[in-house]
């Protein structure tokens, strides 16, 4: 009877040990740690000797919603880029694999600002464990030989610096951001300019700060109460109309960005273009009545409508320009815009 019991005892402490082991082997798996953050892994895109037509071209345009941006190369390679004007931390790569669910698929200790670099996917590199979302683990040896179908992958990003919270704000955006070369010839006939690395890296920031203020409740709730005149000059919208034209700037699809000259702004559909002392003067200042005239512009109305120019009703100015001022300001007093010359990696950009 005393064996029995001495060999139940050492049963039970065994499988105590295997529990604890097993255990222990759950808590080491974590995700890869990886680093964007010098010349020797990583690049960087639209500096002052890159070409023109590799600035502009498709594989950089990006979703704002998806500041860092990961797409495949081909099944066992993906390219991870950042197209924020500052240097981002701590931030964890999401991969949504059919069948698999959402994995952690590794971990950016830091990526440099408009950063961009290949790299393998990590279960084809060595890994063969992850964590799901919820932390439970997920075994994707099954991909180290194949690789991974990229119609059948998507990527996100999360974070809890506070930094990451703001661009993860932008996900009720639906912009596309492409940079555009509206005068190629350098015409002096028109009122564009040939677009320039400077300029793209500005724009960059620019839109960030633009969307950061639209996604705020604080603009939402302004604009709604605010006197809105449809394009016959006279007509005001109702609460309805003007919750769509709201939606319509948030879902509106794509920007084609570009630098404009002898005007303030141009703007039209996908075409949005602003002045270098836009460009210039949005880090600084509160002002917001050029940039968002365009974007009036872009959503379908005319200068008969306070969506571009304000109008005076009952001695007060109402539009959508008086709308993005007053946030502006609230913006600039209570640090809230996302791209600060604090963060901007290179502030000579506006001297």
């Amino acid at each position: 009877m005393n064996m029995i019991k001495k060999g139940f005892a050492l049963l039970i402490v065994f499988g105590f040990f295997v529990a604890c082991n097993e255990d222990g082997d759950k808590e080491k798996v974590s995700p890869k740690i990886v680093s964007f953050d010098t010349d020797q892994n990583s690049s960087l895109m639209f500096q002052d000797n890159e070409a023109v037509a590799v600035m502009t071209s498709d594989s950089r345009a990006y979703n704002i919603a998806q500041i860092i941006r990961v797409k495949t190369v081909d099944t066992k390679n993906i390219e991870v880029s950042n197209f924020a004007p500052f240097d981002i931390e701590n931030a964890t790569i999401l991969a949504t694999i059919e069948g698999k669910g959402q994995v952690q698929l590794f971990k950016i200790k830091k990526i440099r600002a408009h950063a961009t670099q290949s790299m393998k996917y990590p279960f084809v590199d060595g890994t063969d464990l992850f964590l799901s979302s919820d932390n439970k683990e997920i075994d994707l040896s099954q991909y180290k030989t194949t690789g991974v179908d990229p119609g059948k992958i998507s990527f996100d990003f999360t974070g809890d610096s506070e930094i990451i919270l703001k661009l993860k704000k932008l996900q009720a955006l639906k912009w596309t951001i492409s940079y555009y070369d509206y005068d190629p010839n350098n015409d002096p006939n028109n009122n564009w300019e040939p677009i320039k690395a400077k300029d793209i890296r500005r724009f960059s920031g620019l839109m960030l700060n633009m969307g950061i203020v639209f996604v705020s409740d604080k603009f939402k709730q302004a604009f709604l109460k605010e006197q809105i005149i449809g394009n016959d000059g006279t007509t005001a919208l109702t609460l309805a109309e003007k919750e769509k034209v709201y939606n319509d700037i948030l879902t509106h699809s794509r920007f084609y960005c570009g630098k404009c000259t002898n005007v303030s702004g141009l703007g039209g559909g996908t075409t949005l273009g602003y002045a270098d002392y836009i460009l210039n003067g949005y880090i600084s200042t509160d002002e917001g009545d050029i940039t968002v005239h365009e974007i009036g512009h872009c959503v379908g109305f005319n200068h008969d409508s306070n969506m571009t120019y304000p109008k005076t009703i009952n001695n007060v100015s109402t539009g959508i320009s008086p709308v993005m001022t007053r946030i502006n300001k609230e913006f600039f007093s209570g640090g809230l815009f996302i791209v600060t010359l604090q963060n901007y990696y290179k502030p000579a950009d506006f001297q």
